[in-house]
């Protein structure tokens, strides 16, 4: 029921409570603006944190639905403290522009909300599939109460779909259907460590073969859109498409005064980047020169073993002519991954030959996700292989490879 009618000013207004949202919350609150957060949710961290990033990581690592549950909440109480102690206001319902300066939200009773620059960070919504109709759930519902065995068909070629296949293969029946290549972001050399073994626990064919009713459950990976509607952006003077809100390199829409970060804006699968977003918009909105820097985003896929790259390797570099090598490393060359058993893996370094400088870096094996960070580092910093092959690494452990991989590069260069 709606009761009453409130109005306020704030500095910025942030919409949305997923990961980009309450990161600009919290950046724009620390550069001391007042801010005001709605979500038409109790609890803030949106999907990645109650559906998606979060649930599905802990069932790959073998976390009960309880377990799953009691990490969301325990994150979330963390969120909520995190607003209180920067005091950022928390109001609950939905947002709807009046004009380019006011929204209305509306929740157990109708606020007014005046801002000086507004963060539009709402996210995607499920997307149905024409060819899918029956018996249909979407990737996030695998880690929640899902069927424990049966017949699934996965529609989707991206790292969601993976990555759920990599979770129920071994106790379903998986068929992967993808529309043209397995996990097509990444380097063709790093996949084979992934597709090899993947391929036999599971089925993966081309798209649309097979009738989907012999399974028991379609699940699809991919099928979102941006989550807009309700906004009435048009009254806000904000441009949209149907890939998502419009941007500059600041986040900045149509309008000046309105940002948009993460799914909203067309930001996809990537939880990292729209958490940057959500960072860059808050320091523009609050008068700080910031702006997106997409040149080393790392990629990253929680498969088996998990695949991770950033910066261009060769494929990409020789795609824009510019001059490669690429120096690779096989995990079976590490006491760690040997003790571990998981010599599945190889670190890949493709650098500039005249140069030394590095262009890329690939990892295949265990942590790549974690290991990915000193390569995007690496490359923000402009390093070498020297760089990499010269500094004093603890032992054992995975990270040697990088100074390893660094090494063999060098010695070609001999």
């Amino acid at each position: 029921m709606v009761v009453g009618q409130f109005t306020q000013d704030v500095d910025i207004l942030v919409i949305g409570g997923g990961p980009s949202g309450y990161t600009a919350a919290f950046r724009a609150a620390e550069l001391g603006k007042t801010v005001a957060l709605v979500d038409p949710k109790e609890s803030l961290g949106g999907e990645c944190l109650h559906n998606a990033c979060i649930p599905s990581k802990s069932a790959h690592f073998g976390g009960s639905v309880e377990e799953r549950n009691s990490t969301i909440q325990a994150l979330a109480k963390g969120l909520e403290q995190r607003c209180s102690s920067l005091e950022i206001e928390r109001l609950h319902g939905v947002a709807r522009f009046e004009n380019s300066k006011t929204v209305q939200i509306t929740g157990e009773v109708v606020s007014i909300v005046r801002f000086r620059k507004a963060i539009i960070a709402s996210g995607s919504s499920k997307r149905t599939h024409p060819d899918y109709q029956d018996n249909v759930c979407q990737v996030e519902d695998v880690y929640g109460e899902f069927p424990s065995s049966g017949k699934i068909l996965i529609v989707g070629d991206a790292t969601d779909a993976v990555e759920a296949a990599t979770f129920l293969c071994n106790t379903h029946e998986v068929t992967l259907q993808i529309s043209d290549m397995f996990l097509p972001q990444f380097d063709r050399e790093l996949v084979k460590f992934v597709e090899r073994p993947l391929s036999n626990l599971i089925t993966i064919q081309s798209h649309n073969t097979g009738d989907p009713s012999q399974y028991d459950v379609v699940v699809l990976a991919g099928q979102r859109e941006p989550s807009v509607g309700s906004l009435h952006l048009d009254t806000a003077e904000v441009t949209c498409s149907d890939e998502g809100i419009t941007t500059n390199e600041s986040c900045q829409t149509s309008n000046p005064k309105i940002y948009a970060v993460g799914e909203c804006s067309g930001c996809h699968n990537n939880a990292g980047l729209a958490i940057n977003q959500g960072r860059v918009a808050a320091e523009h909105a609050c008068g700080l020169d910031s702006v997106v820097d997409a040149s080393f985003i790392p990629l990253v896929a929680w498969s088996n073993p998990q695949i991770a790259q950033c910066g261009m390797l060769t494929e990409a570099a020789t795609r824009v002519n510019l001059p490669n090598q690429t120096a690779s490393t096989r995990w079976g060359n590490s006491g760690l991954a040997v003790a571990l058993g998981c010599q599945n893996g190889m670190t890949a370094i493709t650098f500039d030959p005249h140069t030394q400088v590095i262009l890329g870096i690939g990892i295949v094996g265990q942590g790549a996700p974690e290991l990915i960070s000193e390569g995007v580092l690496a490359l923000e910093m402009g390093a070498t292989l020297y760089d990499l092959a010269s500094i004093v690494r603890p032992h054992p452990t995975f990270s040697e490879l990088l100074s390893d991989t660094a090494r063999a590069g060098l010695a070609t260069l001999l």
